[in-house]
């Protein structure tokens, strides 16, 4: 298997991922809304969520067809820098009520890895 093909699969399996996320969010959009309260206790506005959930999807259709996907990444790292700490900051929890912000703390800083990754492979 070439290089060249196991990138496009990579970039391929990070699009789909985030644009299937971005479709399942819109789709249940006023769920979303009613489910937005932070770790901190405030609801985002629904306008920002749209906005959220609108770069998972540039980022995914991005990365999926290969179209600008250093900028894909990066619009896909910025959202997963804002997103983990209002709704996995797993300092906020304790015992195990941590457990699952944890995971998905480091699940996301995984997929931002992933994401330089494709950055880097994009610019050589």
């Amino acid at each position: 298997m070439s290089a060249d093909l196991l990138q496009a699969i990579g970039r391929v399996v990070f699009g789909g991922f985030f644009l299937i996320a971005a479709f399942r969010n819109f789709r249940n959009f006023g769920e979303r809304v009613e489910r937005s309260e932070t770790n901190y206790g405030w609801r985002l506005p629904p306008a920002l969520l749209a906005v959220g959930f609108t770069m998972q999807a540039l980022g995914g259709l991005s990365l999926l067809f290969n179209l600008w996907p250093v900028h894909g990444a990066i619009l896909l790292i910025v959202f997963l820098c804002l997103a983990t700490p209002l709704y996995h900051n797993p300092m906020m929890f304790e015992g195990e009520a941590r457990g699952p912000h944890l995971y998905l703390t480091l699940v996301n800083v995984t997929l931002a890895g992933g994401l330089a990754l494709v950055i880097a492979n994009a610019l050589t």
